[in-house]
């Protein structure tokens, strides 16, 4: 959430917009009215309880007050009231409502706050703004260092918009077992972790390039799938993507610009076309499925420097394989 707030250099007005919108700011003016009305209904809501806590002999001092009006990046997770709204900037409202963007152009304005409703309420039970606290503090748990090791990713660079490049080794997480290694909370908190490193990497990569970054670019290694279809693991890593993208992924929409599947051999297309019927639409239709290493189709999204050098590229940077513990 407001991953682009307080970066001044991104122009001269401070705008957090990705793209001129001038068409669009009307919907996205409705859709932040009724957002606000929210927030501050919800305020003063809390506001009121808190007064009446006041005048209450077990009134303890220190109660959160009504949140700040400026959106921030970084919020306490003790100052949000229990619904976690927060004040939001465009480029976030924004990304919610093309979530829910309809195949004629026009936004469903209706499904688009549901879902941001739904994800703050989210964020708040699982804590995910002291997730992005611990992320920048590089206080990363065990337990996550540990989930890093069982499912392999690496921030390789940036491609020439600056969205943040993640290469993952996708097969030989399927294929070692390592989901079973871990209970489904624990992979869903690593899965906050991951998704919520988007944003700082997104924001990173926007304080220093003076643009208004919002997505990532996405390539998933599937070498190994095979061995995983053979000794039926793969099957077992099913019921947690299903509950990674039911419970997790429908709050963090449009984060991605570009999914390239690469190294997927046709015997995984019937399991590739099985996990395509959970995934959300709008993200499906940004999957791209190679049988080998696409190196041209790399090249084409980012540059040399940026592959890793086992693809062809000119990136030495660390790139482990999958662990087994």
């Amino acid at each position: 959430m407001n991953h682009l707030c307080g970066l001044s250099n991104l122009n001269e007005k401070g705008d957090s917009l990705p793209k001129d919108l001038t068409d669009e700011l009307p919907i996205l003016r409705a859709f932040r009215q009724r957002y606000e009305s929210a927030l501050y209904h919800d305020n003063d809501e809390n506001n009121s309880a808190d007064e009446e806590k006041k005048d209450s002999p077990a009134h303890q001092p220190g109660a959160p007050a009504m949140l700040n009006t400026t959106p921030t990046y970084e919020i306490s997770q003790d100052d949000l009231p229990s619904s976690g709204l927060r004040p939001l900037d465009d480029a976030t409202l924004y990304r919610y409502l093309l979530a829910d963007r309809l195949g004629d152009g026009t936004f469903d304005e209706e499904a688009s706050y549901q879902r941001l409703i739904s994800a703050l309420q989210f964020r708040k039970q699982y804590k995910c703004d002291v997730i992005v606290q611990n992320i920048i503090s590089s206080d990363i748990p065990p337990k996550i260092q540990k989930a890093q090791r069982l499912r392999v990713g690496i921030w390789a660079g940036v491609d020439e918009e600056s969205r943040p490049v993640v290469f993952e080794r996708l097969g030989q997480f399927f294929s070692s077992g390592n989901a079973s290694m871990m209970s489904q909370e624990e992979w869903m908190t690593f899965y906050l972790y991951f998704l919520e490193t988007h944003f700082a990497k997104i924001r990173e990569s926007a304080k220093k390039s003076g643009r208004a970054v919002d997505r990532i670019v996405y390539f998933g290694d599937l070498q190994g799938v095979v061995t995983s279809i053979l000794n039926r693991k793969i099957w077992k890593v099913v019921p947690l993507i299903k509950s990674l993208v039911k419970s997790v992924e429908c709050h963090y929409p449009e984060v991605v610009d570009h999914i390239v599947l690469f190294n997927v051999p046709r015997v995984a297309s019937a399991f590739y076309n099985f996990c395509k019927g959970f995934v959300d639409p709008v993200t499906a239709g940004k999957i791209e499925v190679f049988a080998g290493v696409p190196y041209d189709r790399f090249n084409e999204l980012i540059s040399e420097n940026v592959i890793p050098v086992e693809y062809g590229g000119k990136n030495g940077i660390a790139y482990p394989s999958t662990a087994s513990e």
